[in-house]
């Protein structure tokens, strides 16, 4: 059965994930390398557990969490993640933007190019102010991909996380809607 895209990138599409998505958003909670930087993953889950207390996803006006699909390449056709705006909150014009890949998709730049879609779709249909994002301090990858979006730095809570056995800095970002360039400025 073929997926509604809901918006469409060069390299990849997002759309709204269906039952049949479950299994691959089970296994990313659980695995150990997304879990490791996704702090809402931090306890396995089973399938069962997932479709009663986080089915379906949130999609519309309070939130907007889109998967992740390559268009061609060795994961062409098939959702390698996960990308979301959520919650959004009016009418301050606020989200907070959030972003996972299986690791067999990571270094390919997906999570960049959904960013920058998903952000320009949140600035532009939901009128947003401001967005932010806040990242594990140890987690390198996910610091770069803020950067490359556009956001700024603003500030870190000191070892507010506990991950991987050890306390962490929690780093919070910020990007204004004046500040979005749209997704060619960010995709360069």
């Amino acid at each position: 059965m073929p997926h509604a895209t809901f918006i469409d990138g060069d390299r990849i599409e997002l759309r709204p994930p269906d039952e049949g998505d479950i299994p691959l958003l089970v296994e990313a909670e659980n695995h150990p390398q997304v879990r490791r930087h996704v702090t809402r993953f931090r306890t396995p889950v089973s399938e069962a557990a997932y479709r009663e207390d986080r089915w379906p996803l949130p999609n519309d006006d309070d939130g907007v969490e889109l998967l992740v699909v390559p268009k061609s390449g060795d994961f062409g056709g098939e959702p390698v993640g996960s990308v979301s705006l959520a919650p959004i909150q009016q009418p301050d014009g606020y989200a907070n933007f959030g972003v996972w890949l299986h690791p067999d998709a990571w270094g390919n730049g997906y999570a960049l190019d959904a960013g920058a879609h998903l952000l320009d779709y949140g600035f532009r249909a939901h009128r947003l102010h401001r967005v932010s994002a806040t990242v594990a301090g140890s987690n390198d990858a996910s610091r770069r991909l803020c950067e490359r979006l556009g956001f700024a730095e603003e500030g870190a809570a000191r070892e507010a996380w506990f991950l991987d056995g050890e306390h962490v800095d929690a780093v919070h970002y910020g990007l204004l809607e004046r500040e979005w360039d749209g997704p060619a400025a960010a995709l360069e």
